[in-house]
């Protein structure tokens, strides 16, 4: 059984924020890390992918200046997953947690007072041999405030139901590089790619993939209409999640029991992709105050066909 950090590699967090024309969304993202009350070794990597926004280009300028920031710039944009995977090889700590720089991770004092997120994780991590990943919830900022529809704990299982994957995942480096880190060819989704490739990494090494929950929420997901923003890529879901089957083939006929091709299979995960009710009723299992919260904020029903034979 391979060990569950690199004996080479020194403990402590490589954060990984990948930029491209973010301006002033970049330093807000920074400054949240710099303001973790951590207990573990640090570092912030800004990753620039090409920016030649103004704004952009003066926000990397003062991140540069901030302590425990590095910036690794390229001079022509390679693509956001690109720009992740060149932060993840060039990470000195053991553990890496990825985020985007329009995102930031929340600072409130009374939410911190039992510890960061990232330490908390790590502890985790260290403890089980066995976790693959920890995830938090999100919190919606600016356009809209409120949990996302799937913030309750994931598991294995859900994960290869195309359930949603945070950004905010923290995981071992060594991990991320042996599932073959971000696939670039993965336009949209790629944060669930990711994730299945870490745990198909896992798999072909003997490994278990459990996965563990700090609710938070800790990470801070800003609502925005920024053409840049990977949620907004044109990509055909089939046509993507075909491609994360083929890396994971193994894994996925493992755990669905199947001998079927990676396009059957990828049809079979789509189908079993949660609707925002089924979303709702797992919140709810988690915490039912939290999911009430969430149907009252979005103004949830349940609308149906029947209504007018005034069923009770």
């Amino acid at each position: 059984m391979t060990p569950a950090v690199e004996p080479s590699v020194p403990e402590g967090i490589s954060f990984v924020v990948p930029c491209f024309n973010s301006g002033g969304y970049l330093r807000d993202a920074v400054l949240s890390l710099l303001a973790q009350p951590l207990n573990c070794p640090s570092e912030i990597l800004v990753v620039d992918d090409g920016s030649d926004d103004a704004d952009t280009l003066r926000a990397i300028t003062a991140s540069r200046a901030m302590p425990g920031v590095r910036v690794l710039r390229s001079l022509r944009r390679r693509g956001h997953h690109s720009a992740r995977n060149t932060g993840i090889e060039a990470a000195r700590y053991a553990f890496i947690m990825q985020l985007d720089a329009d995102d930031r991770l929340a600072t409130d004092r009374e939410l911190l007072a039992s510890g960061s997120y990232p330490d908390r994780a790590i502890d985790l991590l260290r403890a089980d041999e066995d976790l693959a990943f920890v995830h938090t919830m999100s919190w919606m900022i600016d356009g809209f405030n409120g949990y996302t529809i799937s913030s309750y704990p994931c598991r294995e299982d859900l994960v290869l139901g195309k359930h949603h994957v945070p950004t905010s995942i923290v995981c071992r480096r060594q991990d991320a590089v042996a599932g073959g880190l971000y696939d670039p060819r993965v336009l949209k989704w790629g944060d669930w790619g990711f994730a299945v490739n870490i745990l198909g990494g896992r798999f072909r090494r003997g490994l278990g993939n459990g996965i563990a929950c700090v609710p938070g929420p800790f990470h801070h997901y800003r609502m925005h209409a920024s053409s840049h923003r990977v949620s907004r890529a044109e990509a055909s879901e089939l046509a993507m999640t075909t491609l994360v089957v083929e890396q994971n083939l193994d894994l996925f006929q493992d755990r669905l029991c199947t001998n079927d091709t990676a396009q059957d299979i990828a049809h079979k995960v789509l189908a079993r992709k949660p609707s925002r009710l089924e979303d709702l009723l797992r919140m709810a299992k988690f915490d039912l105050e939290q999911a009430l919260e969430v149907a009252r904020q979005r103004q949830f029903g349940l609308p149906s066909p029947y209504e007018h034979l005034g069923i009770p």
